[in-house]
């Protein structure tokens, strides 16, 4: 059965293209410079700010770093980013980590630096993408860099790569520390269709909404690589669509004493995929660590970050088809049939090639720790008095993004002593 809905590439991409041209006829926006940013020194108070938007893919590595400032001396706030970055002028003067340079969160670096808050940023969009300076700069916002006070790379190449002048250390990210020896038997197969079966969003919305995040004006050549870069992810997807619905099929039948675990995008709408197999299973897991651990195989399409997971996890891993922008392309056995996945999936051979220069060791906390010491004020009594920032019920998208989260899970991760002070806001 698979995926329950047409899939019209032509329509999808005609639809895009009209979107692209009434939005790039209406683009008034200047071009940006990382000039127009007036920064003044700040002194700041020892308290660290964490925002996280998709909490199956950032919170476990969010909570290691909060662990580790906290044993450092810092105070730590971190959980849901509306509720943070909503609040930002009345938060004490702190380091806010970002996690991308797009239009969006350029704007809130923007109003961190005019109420005294120092900003770094550790750009996790490109943790699965081995990414040009051309690509980079089409993603990344001129004020944004001219917000930042440290920009942390992921690795080498990300640094080399960074096209405009800027403090740059390289990092490492904390998410290469959230992974667990595999334990289970699972075949997980992970989807990518975030873009066509968005969830809580139209097709339209979510064009127009991610359309937005460009830096730069669609009329330039800069914001015309932003949508290009879209529009083959949308085509990407499309083109690979019947492959992995045929392929889940395929496992089932072969391997009949196993479970096959689909995994959706963070973003996508699983209701529109339904299985009759019953050795397949959708899951259910907050997030990859879980879903990886519990698997002996995974099976991925091209350019996702889940195959850069999977060999990060020491799982072997297939890749189905071939393109897309991530490092994964280039990663694992490729299959284009479903016959050749279930042979991939029967040998489940690892990967033995290389990413040299694209993650580093793990320095962010020693880092962040040396900016707030060049930086720091007088400590004082921290005290908070935020709105009430909280979507609501039917907003799916938002709590898609970032469940509900308990007290009792966030302790178990820091292990320590925690406060809840706002909707999935928490301080350590």
């Amino acid at each position: 059965m698979g995926f329950n809905l047409p899939v019209r590439k032509a329509s999808l991409l005609s639809a895009f293209d009209s979107l692209f041209e009434e939005r790039r006829a209406n683009d008034t926006r200047s071009i940006p410079r990382v000039e127009d940013i007036d920064k003044t020194p700040r002194r700041v108070s020892p308290i660290l700010y964490l925002p996280v938007e998709v909490k199956a893919r950032e919170f476990h590595a969010k909570a290691l770093i909060a662990r580790a400032a906290a044993e450092k001396g810092l105070r730590v706030l971190f959980g849901a980013k509306w509720p943070l970055t909503m609040n930002i002028d009345r938060l004490p003067p702190g380091i806010f980590l970002f996690k991308t340079m797009h239009q969006f969160d350029a704007n809130s670096m923007v109003e961190c630096i005019s109420n005294g808050h120092l900003v770094a940023v550790l750009d996790e969009e490109m943790f699965g993408i081995s990414a040009s300076g051309t690509y980079i700069k089409s993603t990344v916002h001129p004020h944004a860099v001219g917000c930042a006070d440290l920009i942390c790379a992921q690795g080498p190449d990300y640094a080399k790569r960074f096209p405009y002048q800027a403090n740059i250390a390289v990092t490492g990210t904390p998410r290469v520390e959230t992974y667990k020896q595999s334990q289970g038997d699972d075949i997980l197969v992970c989807l990518q269709s975030g873009n066509i079966n968005n969830h809580g969003r139209s097709f339209t919305e979510m064009v127009q909404e991610t359309m937005a995040l460009s830096a730069f004006p669609l009329s330039t050549i800069e914001g015309a690589a932003w949508a290009g870069i879209m529009r083959e992810a949308i085509a990407h997807e499309c083109d690979v669509l019947p492959l992995v619905s045929e392929t889940i099929d395929a496992l089932a039948a072969a391997f009949p004493e196993r479970r096959i675990v689909v995994r959706p995008h963070p973003v996508e709408n699983p209701a529109n995929w339904t299985f009759s197999a019953p050795n397949i299973v959708v899951d259910t897991r907050n997030n990859i660590i879980e879903s990886l651990e519990a698997a002996s195989v995974a099976v991925f399409v091209s350019g996702c970050t889940t195959g850069l997971d999977a060999y990060l996890a020491k799982v072997p891993a297939v890749r189905l088809g071939r393109g897309g922008v991530g490092i994964s392309a280039n990663m694992h056995t490729e299959v284009n049939t479903p016959a050749e996945a279930v042979d991939a999936v029967r040998r489940a051979v690892p990967w033995d090639g290389s990413i040299d220069g694209h993650l580093a060791p793990l320095t962010l906390t020693e880092c962040l720790l040396d900016l707030y010491k060049k930086n720091a004020g007088e400590a004082g009594t921290l005290s908070f008095s935020l709105r009430a920032i909280e979507p609501n019920e039917t907003d799916t998208f938002i709590r898609r993004k970032f469940p509900d989260t308990s007290l009792e899970e966030v302790i178990k991760l820091v292990g320590r002593p925690v406060q809840q002070i706002a909707w999935n806001l928490f301080l350590i």
